[in-house]
């Protein structure tokens, strides 16, 4: 009897070390693995909390925060991003042990049950708008990029009709539906167009769509810092 009962203590002392150690860890792990399979980022670190924190193996958290280091969203790639949440409730099963049938966005949101929260900010270079223009049309060239806490300025030379010409222009980025757009407020040319009114060819275009976005996560700001653009996005899944 003695052997049995010394024999349960250790079989509880494992699982509660399990439960309190061991399974938090690795739903953290599986966590980071899924934000850098989602953004490709270069470094990736995520900490789950809870109270007390056994329920982490229960799905259970009450807070996350994750970063992700030149991590991709779209064409876009970001200098950081950081991820925070709050009162998560998590289909681990399928966390660990994911179902087959199911596309990544499909998974995704079975593994989310729950957040009354969860908020994403990313940041975005002036090295990195130029290399978006670079990538997006090859025709092109030198481009320049200047964020200022009021306006993003561009320039670059374009092949237009056989023609290379100087063009600037001026603008902000807006959030309209959960997307992400940049707004043209000012343009000009060299005098090979002074007669060709551009503005009837320019309109917003579109930079970022939220289904690049995981979690449900759409698009809710942009904040013009001085050489840099913040982004944010939120979710409410209940």
């Amino acid at each position: 009897m003695r052997k049995f009962l010394a024999l349960m203590v250790i079989l509880l002392a494992i699982l509660g070390a399990l439960l309190q150690f061991v399974l938090p860890r690795t739903v953290e792990t599986i966590v980071a693995e899924q934000i850098t399979n989602s953004t490709a980022a270069k470094e990736v670190a995520v900490s789950l909390s809870a109270n007390p924190n056994a329920r982490i193996a229960l799905g259970e958290i009450d807070r996350v925060h994750g970063t992700a280091n030149e991590g991709r969203i779209g064409d876009i790639i970001f200098k950081n991003l950081t991820v925070d949440g709050e009162k998560i409730r998590l289909d681990v099963p399928e966390l660990l042990f994911p179902s087959s049938n199911l596309t990544a966005r499909e998974r995704t949101n079975k593994i989310l049950q729950h957040a009354d929260k969860i908020e994403m900010r990313g940041i975005v270079t002036e090295d990195e708008l130029k290399n978006f223009i670079t990538r997006k049309d090859i025709q092109f060239e030198n481009p320049t990029v200047k964020i200022t806490p009021e306006e993003v300025d561009a320039s670059a030379r374009v092949k237009f009709f056989g023609r290379t010409i100087d063009v600037s222009v001026a603008g902000i980025f807006t959030v309209s539906n959960g997307e992400i757009f940049f707004h043209i407020n000012k343009l000009n040319t060299n005098s090979i167009l002074s007669r060709v009114n551009l503005d009837s060819f320019i309109s917003d275009f579109k930079i970022i769509d939220s289904s690049n976005l995981p979690i449900g996560l759409k698009f809710d700001s942009v904040e013009l810092r001085e050489g840099e653009v913040v982004v944010t996005a939120v979710t409410s899944k209940q």
